[in-house]
């Protein structure tokens, strides 16, 4: 199976705080919101969706990142 995207989590705590990047990869939307919520039970959160062929410094920080593709 080809992985097309990944996902990371941003979560916004309150309006005074910037959207934040959580640690972690997930190759599902699914997984990614399960994992944040675990975390962060009332928080707003937003799942980035991050295409494997583009280079920009997310994808680059994802390589790092402990992810099975």
């Amino acid at each position: 199976m080809k992985v097309k995207a990944l996902y990371i989590v941003w979560v916004k705590v309150d309006e005074s705080l910037p959207w934040i990047e959580l640690k972690g990869i997930y190759r599902t939307r699914k997984a990614a919101k399960e994992a944040a919520r675990e975390l962060f039970g009332g928080a707003a959160i937003k799942v980035v969706r991050v295409n494997v062929k583009a280079e920009g410094i997310r994808t680059l920080a994802a390589i790092g990142q402990n992810c099975t593709l």
